[in-house]
Formats: C-alpha cells, sequence, structure tokens
C-alpha cells in the first residue's frame, strides 16, 4: 500500500519490503511527525515488519494484510503502541 500511494502521490518509487523502505527513510522524532512520514512496528517477532503512513492527530493508514482493506488506527493503540519502533521521513 505505501509504495503504491508513494509512487501515485509524489512519484516515488519505493521497494515493496518495510524493512527496505526503513532502511532508505531519516529517523524522526514522534514529536517532529508530519502528515506522510511512514511510521513501523514489529508485528512478526521481526523489526520493520509493517508500516503505515501517518495522517495527523496520533492517526495512521495502513492495510493489515495483503489483500485486505484499508483501515485507520491510532498510534496509541494498545496493539500497535506495543509493537512501534518508530517514524521515518522521505523528506528533507
Amino acid at each position: 500500500m505505501v509504495s503504491y500511494i508513494y509512487q501515485n502521490a509524489v512519484g516515488v518509487k519505493l521497494p515493496h519490503n518495510a524493512a527496505q523502505i526503513a532502511s532508505l527513510a531519516r529517523p524522526v522524532s514522534n514529536s517532529q511527525m508530519q502528515v506522510g512520514d511512514l511510521v513501523f512496528f514489529n508485528t512478526m517477532n521481526r523489526s520493520f515488519s509493517h508500516m503505515g503512513i501517518y495522517i495527523g492527530d496520533n492517526k495512521f493508514v495502513h492495510a493489515p494484510r495483503t489483500n485486505s482493506a484499508i483501515r485507520v488506527d491510532r498510534l496509541d493503540n494498545s496493539y500497535f503502541a506495543a509493537r512501534y519502533e518508530g517514524a521515518r521521513t522521505l523528506f528533507a
């Protein structure tokens, strides 16, 4: 989902793997997060196994599974808060 959105919205081609995308992006603190930054989670017992796009107000959009409905969740949701690995940006 993230690769598709970035390709179509800003013309940036990204790998389809969350860990590879994380390696391309620059870490940002939670207080510096902006809409469009990427948020990463450890959901499969490995770093950067899931990601979403920050949309502001402590919320992010993501696809929970391949071919599943896209949804909006909160970063302070107990499931995601426990697995949160941080935010990164591809912007300057």
